[in-house]
């Protein structure tokens, strides 16, 4: 369950810059993670300066996922320190003063310390995150306009142990499909930016561009924005939870509704017409590999081939601002992090859905938390890749 702090500096002289002989008092702060979505700990706070890391409540294992809003009694300027290493991407955080509807990041260059300064203007609320938050809201916001597009239908691929729908969108034509397509996000609930991608294709798939017309007669989806939707609302990392993370409950016995649902309803419902599945993800936090928009190798050559070509496609209706390096978009299998090594905990998605009958292309894709080929990452950005995404899923299924 998820821990809602409130912390707030009242006149406690151990955390007080007490006012004397004119000195300046420390502000009154307020800081919570109560929300969707929000993940703090605060350590301690001494005078304008807080002391705080991600609640890492889900795993054993260093994460950094943290989101939380801060409200001060006066305008002033208010530091905050991580206690750990490794919790601000290089563009610092994202900021966002409008309820998290929409997010910008604090700083126009690149950061490396684990720390930063912001001015918070006197009974603002503004809210601080290692990325930009995507939750249930946003998805809702998302989808009313295509509530009653003739192609969509809503559905629940399951109920979350705490009550909440695992949204499951449809896509149909209106006669029988030719072959079928499976989009997923969020197996680890962190990884936020993947949903504006997916965001993304869904605007394009069902936009009246005739390309996407054609597609629409011809294919089924099913997409899944959000796999692991308790971690997504609770504000969890996610990654590496314990004992094992959805994206490693694809054998034995499934832990989770969502998983357990798509192993047992893929395979009758691809029929043999499921052609691609994509699962869309965000690597660690920063550094060189995770500054860039990537395919993860499949251990199976005949797959790897298929993400080669599904490249050449991304490449040829890449139209957006971020650019897709073919140099540097594939991590092959048995380089860097993806070895057998990682999957340990149990078989990922795309792993088992290179298993399912009929299936052509199985591939994860890692969308980075802040910076692609130093673009700086952003809600509309990720959004126009997933169109281009969408583009080239329809010249690669067209060559099928």
């Amino acid at each position: 369950m998820k821990q809602s702090f409130v912390f707030v500096i009242g006149f406690i002289s151990t955390l007080l810059m007490v006012s004397c002989g004119g000195e300046k008092k420390a502000p009154d702060l307020k800081i919570t993670a109560d929300f969707p979505g929000g993940n703090i700990t605060v350590d301690s706070i001494r005078g304008n300066t807080v002391y705080l890391q991600p609640d890492l409540r889900d795993t054993d294992h260093p994460w950094f996922y943290w989101y939380y809003a801060v409200k001060s009694n006066q305008s002033d300027s208010v530091r905050f320190v991580f206690d750990t290493k490794d919790c601000l991407t290089i563009k610092g955080p994202a900021v966002s003063r409008d309820g998290g509807k929409t997010w910008a990041w604090l700083f126009d260059g690149t950061v490396s310390v684990n720390e930063f300064t912001a001015y918070l203007k006197a009974d603002e609320e503004i809210r601080f995150s290692m990325g930009m938050p995507y939750t249930q809201a946003n998805f809702d916001a998302f989808i009313e306009p295509y509530r009653t597009h003739a192609s969509v239908r809503l559905d629940t691929l399951c109920v979350t142990p705490k009550g909440r729908a695992t949204e499951r969108i449809i896509i149909r034509p209106t006669t029988a499909a030719k072959q079928k397509v499976l989009l997923t996000a969020r197996h680890h609930a962190c990884e936020m930016m993947a949903n504006y991608v997916i965001e993304g294709m869904l605007s394009a798939i069902l936009s009246d561009d005739p390309v996407m017309s054609k597609l629409r007669e011809s294919t089924e989806f099913w997409v899944i924005p959000f796999i692991d939707k308790d971690g997504v609302e609770d504000g969890d990392q996610g990654k590496y939870r314990a004992p094992r993370d959805h994206n490693r409950d694809y054998d034995g016995k499934s832990l989770y509704c969502s998983t357990a649902a798509l192993r047992e309803q893929v395979p009758s419902w691809s029929n043999n017409q499921l052609k691609v599945m994509m699962d869309l993800h965000c690597p660690w936090i920063k550094g060189p590999l995770n500054e860039v928009i990537y395919l993860v190798g499949s251990s199976k050559p005949a797959i790897e081939k298929q993400q080669r070509v599904f490249m050449d496609q991304i490449a040829a209706h890449n139209e957006g601002p971020l650019k897709f390096d073919r140099a540097q978009g594939l991590v092959a299998y048995g380089t860097a992090w993806n070895t057998a090594k990682n999957t340990t905990q149990g078989m990922s998605s795309t792993q088992w859905a290179a298993t399912v009958p009929g299936i052509k292309l199985a591939s994860s894709f890692e969308i980075p938390y802040s910076v692609h080929n130093k673009e700086p990452m952003t809600a509309e950005n990720s959004r126009l890749f997933g169109r281009d995404m969408a583009f080239a899923l329809a010249g690669y299924l067209n060559q099928l």
